[in-house]
């Protein structure tokens, strides 16, 4: 998943790299680890890789990348301009990152929970936030929006995409996640039987945004699987890569 949209300020380029391409990089022998098998173990070692793997795929060898430790909270990271984006990297922890600076790619890593992109269609911004069920629990999507609006920011010039992220049909939990999501209803949070529920955390981030927001704010979710699919990873299918789900802007 990639796409580019052209602004008065430049282009906005997000997306998510996925199993697929990060499998055609080690093939192909551009990245430096061996094996798509061997994964990061620790943050510092996931910092290193995201650098290399985001650089490899955008081919942009000098960009500048910044990730965070994240957490499954709602702690919201701004790039700060004056540390490298290694000494950041290697500082923060968060589960969403927003910059206004351009040639900044800010990058949050998933494996079922939801990736949601955001930018401004009137100034330079852009925004990723990783969003599990804890996160969408926490409102992480509505802290942001609430800090942006508290600096002069309009619902109407914002815009969120939900990446890929698992789908309903294959996310079961049980009554103690399921008893946050009821109120958002059956299409969000749908009954099993046997204390089981079937979540959309997707669904659910759209249906609080709106709850608290209204309508002025536009959300797109393509409801893309990761599932046991070819493309992506998932942590339910006990995959131990993960989707480098990323933002940024160029002049």
């Amino acid at each position: 998943m990639r796409k580019e949209i052209n602004l008065s300020y430049g282009n906005v380029i997000y997306g998510t790299i996925g199993k697929e391409a990060l499998s055609k990089g080690f093939q192909n022998g551009i990245v430096e680890h061996k094996t798509i098998q061997m994964f990061p173990k620790n943050p510092k070692e996931w910092v290193s890789y995201t650098n290399d793997m985001i650089r490899t795929q955008l081919r942009k060898k000098w960009i500048l990348v910044y990730s965070l430790n994240q957490v499954h909270g709602d702690t919201i990271q701004q790039i700060d301009p004056s540390l490298s984006s290694m000494n950041f990297n290697a500082l923060q922890e968060g589960d969403a990152l927003f910059s206004y600076q351009k040639d900044q790619v800010l990058v949050v890593r998933t494996a079922d929970c939801v990736p949601v992109f955001v930018h401004s269609i009137k100034r330079p911004f852009v925004a990723v936030i990783h969003s599990g069920w804890k996160g969408t629990k926490l409102g992480i999507t509505e802290n942001l929006l609430d800090q942006l609006l508290r600096v002069g920011f309009g619902l109407d010039e914002l815009r969120l995409e939900l990446g890929p992220y698992i789908q309903q049909n294959n996310y079961e939990v049980g009554e103690d996640v399921a008893t946050f999501f009821k109120d958002l209803g059956e299409s969000v949070c749908k009954p099993k039987g046997q204390g089981k529920y079937l979540l959309d955390v997707g669904l659910a981030i759209e249906k609080r945004v709106k709850r608290k927001f209204g309508d002025a704010i536009n959300i797109t979710n393509d409801q893309t699987e990761v599932y046991q699919t070819p493309q992506f990873f998932s942590h339910r299918a006990k995959e131990e890569g993960r989707n480098l789900n990323f933002i940024l802007w160029e002049s």
